[in-house]
């Protein structure tokens, strides 16, 4: 290994170390304030869900809370930890201090899978750090480790189902893809928009070994296919199982409205071409009630809420005006993280089986949000973090494609390495101030 590999390596470990750091410190200062944490959704109907199941040990009626329809498997998790927990201690806040700490777990978890999804892929180190740099400081994304929530819980099962499918891809062992299956199957259990992972699995399957003509290895796949088909129908049978509400004579898949202040009209097609960039670089934020230029346009929203979530930061930015100037810088710079994706269209013919499967997961979980956005097209249901199950599919696509761009610029293709390491580096210091600005003002 060269001197300046070597260097690289180093700078990709820290990379990680930091990212690690980052979420302990932001929920040792953030988490705490459990029911009126900043960077939060809808948490006292999470902590409602949590609390049913453990004082009654079973699953509450999906029509009786906000929360109540979503998959189960983290409310379990947590509601039987809650009530454990409450046999020793009395005080709820700390039990669900605790709570935030599991979340800040499962995203240190995704971390680790993405940094080793990113080895399996490339050999080029600066695209590894620049796919792990990008998930460990995107603000929008270390929010979830202070979350009390299952999005956190999510991302860790996707990235690892994702790892283990790559590390099949690449060395064809059984025992990665039974792997895959299982995070698959638990992250449907998390949210039922983890069934994409599902489909990509059999996709995947059936597009490398369709053809396959060792007999052996077609019953060995075949065999894992239909056991994939099978779990895939009992896990949809699960949900409309548990969806179906008898005195209703129907189905109640979601809890969701079309909120006061929210409202947009999907039915126009502005409404998913503009991208209004100019308006989202002066606010320097995708306020969800805010300008309605960011808020009511869906790829402005998507792409601020990708890099800073649906908050406000104007109670920080009109004391820290430079806190706004750094926003602003990453929001110029961010825009790597699209033009990635968009570039490495260009380069469909150098496509492997990964750039593949994470551009069709990518495309089933944007088409999904869109429908969704139909039928309650409300600002928040945009948010960039209902991608959550293609996180590290997205990120990929976004790496590769920039480094195949770098690898035609010659002599000049040092630049997008340097403009890589630019934007994970102003993110890492504008999370890491806004950590400092809580320490030190309580802001």
């Amino acid at each position: 290994m060269e001197k300046n590999d070597k260097i690289t390596l180093i700078i990709l470990v820290l990379i990680v170390l930091l990212g690690i750091i980052i979420r302990i410190a932001y929920v040792n200062y953030f988490g705490s304030e459990v029911y009126v944490n900043y960077y939060t959704h809808d948490t006292p109907n999470h902590i409602q869900y949590i609390k049913f199941v453990a004082e009654n040990l079973s699953l509450p009626e999906v029509d009786k809370g906000l929360e109540y329809p979503q998959q189960p498997l983290y409310y379990i998790i947590t509601g039987i930890t809650y009530r454990f927990f409450n046999y020793f201690i009395s005080s709820d806040q700390t039990i669900l201090r605790m709570l935030v700490w599991l979340s800040a777990f499962f995203s240190i978890g995704a971390l680790i899978f993405v940094y080793s999804l990113a080895k399996k892929i490339t050999d080029s180190i600066w695209v590894q750090s620049f796919i792990t740099g990008l998930f460990s400081f995107t603000p929008a994304i270390v929010y979830q480790a202070g979350m009390l929530n299952n999005d956190s819980f999510l991302t860790f099962l996707a990235t690892g189902t994702f790892f283990f499918l790559v590390a099949f891809i690449k060395n064809e062992k059984t025992k990665n893809i039974i792997l895959a299956i299982i995070f698959a199957v638990l992250t449907v259990f998390t949210k039922i928009s983890g069934g994409i992972l599902l489909i990509i699995i059999l996709s995947t399957l059936i597009y490398k070994y369709g053809y396959k003509k060792d007999q052996k290895t077609n019953y060995k796949i075949s065999a894992i296919i239909y056991l994939s088909f099978l779990i895939g129908f009992l896990c949809f049978g699960a949900y409309l199982y548990r969806a179906y509400i008898p005195s209703a004579g129907g189905f109640r898949f979601v809890e969701s409205y079309v909120y006061e202040g929210q409202q947009t009209n999907p039915t126009h097609i502005s409404y998913f071409l503009n991208f209004n960039f100019s308006e989202f670089l002066k606010e320097g934020q995708a306020f969800v009630y805010g300008n309605e230029h960011v808020a009511r346009n869906f790829p402005t929203f998507l792409y601020g809420s990708f890099l800073f979530g649906e908050y406000s930061y104007t109670n920080i930015t009109n004391i820290y005006p430079f806190i706004k100037i750094l926003m602003q810088l990453i929001i110029l710079l961010g825009l790597l993280f699209p033009l990635g994706i968009i570039i490495n269209l260009f380069y469909i013919k150098k496509w492997n089986t990964v750039d593949y499967i994470s551009a069709f997961g990518s495309i089933i979980n944007l088409g999904l949000i869109i429908f969704f956005l139909f039928r309650y097209p409300s600002v928040c249901n945009s948010d960039f973090r209902y991608l959550s199950p293609m996180f590290s599919g997205l990120i990929i696509l976004s790496g590769m494609g920039l480094y195949r761009f770098a690898e035609r610029l010659g002599k000049l293709k040092f630049i997008i390495p340097v403009l890589c390491f630019s934007l994970i580096s102003l993110e890492f210091f504008w999370i890491a101030g806004r950590i400092a600005i809580k320490i030190f003002m309580n802001i």
